[in-house]
């Protein structure tokens, strides 16, 4: 099946767009840095200028860059000393930038200095000013400026290293242009850097103080002038989680202008929110931001699967600390409630409703707030004591709100006229079918003439869907009636749980959505559990439990027959589970909870106004 198609840009609107980028204070920065240097290397080509106590021009600009570099520094430490977030980020700026600029002077005053010890100097100051910039990465261009200066310092000192080192130094015009050169221009690049880190603001908005209580407090002095109150939406996993929150993201920017909502991410993950927002909600005012993805993640999730999440979350410590609230679909970003102040909440959407025990694990806990499908899921962790009357609001299952406006409509895969099957393992291995008889199931469908499948795991099964982990099925590319989808976003947005007509699988949560239309239900029990007495396995109740698949034809043909005897009771299973969320209202109900919940909080927000 493929994807859906959106129109292409005009060639003005991608202009437009780029120019936009282009005029940001940064690009002017890096623009300014770059004339700069070039004015001083012509200056320095030319011969005309004259030397000032033997330094050239591209020196004299060196160690003048430098002294601005530690002045800037210095001043930042000063001014931030407060802000424990930054404060010690902005001591190694200054440190690195001294040693700049003492190794300057040194060449500057001193004829023969051994380059090893300069190179050394550079190096041990690039490390401090790495460390330095890494809170501010989430600014690309940030980021990009500091490999620019790390690549000319490189260069440069790779130069000098072949003209001391191997050339037995002297006069060497070439070599020394390069060095010098390389030398300036790299520490150009590292004060743009800083210059940037600061424009940002990301420090002003991860002040350690309360930030509704200073917007409040702002806003009633001076109508207009406090920093709006802001809330991210963040997606670090995998692109079935984004369903669960976006909607609510998108009724949150649309109703509550006072509010600045952000959309954060990987460049995968808020492509495809800004597909889904256009096709879906039509104008949001949102703002995007790219979380910035460590090298060390980078290398070792190389194929696009998701890993190092929780790296990911320090990496953007400084970013997500400027919020004051944090909605959130899954449990690992709960490790924010560690890196984080506390004034920043964190409220969770989940992202499913089924009854494994995963789905009520004690990092639930951590939440400041929860957005809950049905009665089912609040009074269990009500029980296990992980939420409270007052903690939570239930009938939100947020991904409902885009899918039920296809009116009943069900996606057509084949137009054979077959029954469709939709065979749905998890990913856990030590609980998914799809370790011990996953390929027996694939393969009795390949001989089906019958039945079509649609084959679409977890999304985290495969992840991530490579052209090489494809290349392991191709023997059933050849059938017609079998669709094969290892991880698109297909895979999350309902098409396959709509368009089937029987349900095949083990212990996943999508059963929840298929049972939205209630059909037939088969579960695989190749492990034998006991589940009759086991609450975690709640769901098999609904359908015909199998522990081998040597007649899965005719379990199948049963499960058909005798679904009437399964239909009141998943009924009544997704009225406990879903029951209070009410067809494409989630999204507002959700928006309307968010801001309730952070009005509520105390005296301190009882001044909160927003616009709906």
């Amino acid at each position: 099946m493929r994807p859906k198609t959106f129109p292409k840009r005009t060639v003005m609107a991608n202009m437009r767009d780029y120019f936009v980028r282009w005029l940001s204070p940064g690009h002017w920065l890096l623009i300014g840095a770059t004339l700069y240097a070039l004015m001083t290397l012509i200056v320095q080509l030319s011969g005309t200028a004259r030397t000032w106590h033997g330094a050239s021009p591209l020196e004299i600009s060196s160690t003048l860059v430098a002294s601005l570099g530690v002045a800037f520094a210095v001043f930042q430490t000063i001014s931030k000393w407060n802000n424990h977030l930054v404060r010690r980020y902005w001591v190694m700026a200054g440190a690195g930038m001294l040693l700049i600029w003492a190794g300057e002077v040194a060449v500057d005053k001193i004829k023969h200095v051994d380059f090893r010890l300069i190179v050394l100097i550079w190096a041990s100051a690039t490390v401090l000013l790495f460390r330095c910039i890494r809170p501010y990465l989430t600014e690309s261009i940030i980021e990009k400026s500091m490999w620019v200066g790390a690549a000319a310092q490189i260069t440069a000192h790779v130069a000098w290293t072949v003209k001391d080192g191997f050339l037995g130094g002297g006069v060497h015009p070439g070599l020394q242009m390069v060095i010098d050169s390389g030398e300036l221009v790299a520490l150009l690049a590292y004060g743009l850097a800083m210059v940037l880190a600061r424009l940002s603001r990301l420090d002003d908005h991860a002040i350690r103080d309360d930030r509704l209580q200073r917007w409040m407090n702002a806003a009633s002095k001076v109508s207009g002038q406090a920093t709006r109150p802001r809330i991210c939406f963040p997606y670090i996993a995998q692109v079935h989680q984004i369903f669960h929150s976006l909607p609510i993201a998108a009724a949150l920017a649309q109703r509550y202008p006072d509010i600045e909502v952000h959309i954060a991410g990987s460049r995968r993950n808020l492509r495809l929110a800004r597909r889904l927002l256009r096709d879906q909600a039509g104008s949001a005012p949102l703002h995007f931001g790219q979380l910035y993805h460590p090298w060390s993640v980078r290398i070792n999730y190389r194929d696009g699967a998701v890993g190092g999440k929780k790296k990911i979350l320090r990496a953007n410590r400084l970013y997500f600390s400027g919020f004051d609230a944090i909605v959130i679909p899954e449990r690992t970003s709960t490790y924010l409630r560690k890196i984080c102040p506390p004034g920043v909440k964190l409220i969770g959407t989940e992202h499913g409703a089924g009854d494994r025990e995963v789905t009520f694990d004690p990092a639930i806990a951590l939440f400041d707030f929860l957005l809950l499908g049905g009665e089912k899921q609040a009074r269990r962790l009500i029980e296990l004591g992980y939420t409270a009357p007052g903690r939570f609001v239930a009938g939100i299952y947020a991904k409902l709100d885009w899918t039920t406006r296809r009116n009943g409509a069900r996606p057509r895969m084949f137009g054979n006229g077959r029954p469709t099957v939709l065979y749905n393992p998890h990913f856990d291995e030590s609980l998914s079918s799809w370790p011990l008889i996953g390929r027996q199931v694939l393969d009795h469908f390949a001989r089906s003439t019958t039945y079509n499948l649609i084959f679409a795991p977890h999304i985290r099964l495969f992840d991530a869907p490579t052209p090489a982990k494809y290349e392991a099925f191709r023997e059933y590319q050849k059938y017609p009636h079998m669709h094969i989808d290892l991880g698109s976003e297909h895979c999350a947005d309902m098409t396959y749980t709509l368009a089937a007509d029987i349900y095949l699988g083990d212990v996943s949560s999508q059963v929840v959505e298929f049972l939205t239309q209630p059909r037939p239900c088969l579960f695989l029990n190749p492990r034998q559990v006991a589940w009759q007495d086991d609450l975690h396995y709640r769901f098999w109740q609904l359908g015909t439990v199998l522990t081998d698949i040597d007649a899965l034809d005719t379990a199948i043909e049963n499960a058909v027959c005798s679904h009437r005897d399964f239909e009141q009771r998943q009924r009544d299973y997704l009225q406990d589970t879903l029951g209070l969320v009410e067809p494409g209202q989630s999204g507002a109900r959700g928006a309307e909870a968010i801001v309730g919940y952070l009005q509520k909080m105390g005296r301190s927000y009882q001044g909160i106004s927003v616009k709906v």
